[in-house]
């Protein structure tokens, strides 16, 4: 059984192939750190004295600050679709619902996909952040990222906050991707909600909105930010289990699978 599940796991990461997941990834995941280059590289006379200090803790900040609240979630309602949309367009959910495969198999096989894909972009924008730092220390010499320890254990520390902070939103996308055909659908309802969170920030129960988990995560401990660690994490974690258990039992109880 483990094996089969192993198998199939690996089938349904090469159903991938075809699609443009790993370019979304890999562009998602360098977009912010490229953009960060030119920012540094255009007013070096500006940010030199501003992170001389703790260049690599910094230049991490920046770059992450608009991934927990931005990148990162688009990034997850949009993997969702293109992973779980290759059986819609090929018309083949039919067809991997009669095969010899439980649903168990079948649900989580695909959902694991798309969590190798978001952890594959947590290991890529932390590589092109050291690549970022050492880019513009080439050009500009008072960036001292050259002289610097790199900050991982803190960085860790934050990045796996927000990896819990997202948990909600992947299971959340991934249901909304299987329940529906139409592509546009689960990606409008994602990106309304979303949006709505970005919204209601200021909302002081806005640390029970799952979209905006992985933003609260990151500012957690800053001037303005809402809720505790303890808190979060209970409702990251609260919240993905429901949509997870919701999610299986909507595909297992709806009558026209695909």
């Amino acid at each position: 059984m483990k094996n089969t599940f192993l198998l199939n796991t690996k089938a349904e990461f090469w159903k991938t192939k075809g699609t443009t997941a790993a370019w979304l990834t890999i562009l998602s995941a360098a977009f912010l750190p490229a953009i960060n280059v030119l920012v540094l590289l255009n007013r070096p006379d500006v940010f030199i004295p501003k992170i001389h200090h703790d260049p690599w803790l910094i230049l991490f900040y920046m770059i992450w600050k608009s991934v927990a609240a931005v990148v990162l979630p688009v990034f997850v309602i949009i993997i969702n679709n293109i992973i779980v949309q290759v059986e819609y367009r090929n018309n083949t959910w039919k067809q991997v619902y009669t095969s010899p495969r439980t649903y168990l198999d079948i649900f989580f096989s695909k959902f694991i996909v798309v969590h190798t894909y978001v952890l594959f972009f947590f290991i890529l924008i932390t590589l092109f952040t050291i690549l970022a730092g050492y880019a513009v220390s080439l050009f500009y010499s008072g960036y001292l990222f050259s002289s610097h320890p790199f900050r991982f254990n803190a960085m860790f520390v934050v990045i796996t906050r927000v990896y819990a902070g997202i948990l909600g939103v992947t299971a959340i996308q991934y249901w909304l991707s299987m329940r529906f055909r139409n592509f546009t659908t689960s990606l409008g309802v994602g990106l309304a909600l979303w949006i709505a969170g970005l919204l209601l920030m200021d909302w002081d129960k806005i640390v029970y909105y799952p979209y905006m988990y992985s933003s609260l995560m990151f500012f957690l401990g800053s001037p303005g930010s809402k809720g505790t660690i303890s808190l979060l994490l209970m409702n990251a974690f609260a919240c993905f289990a429901m949509a997870v258990f919701l999610g299986f039992r909507n595909i297992l109880m709806q009558k026209e699978k695909g």
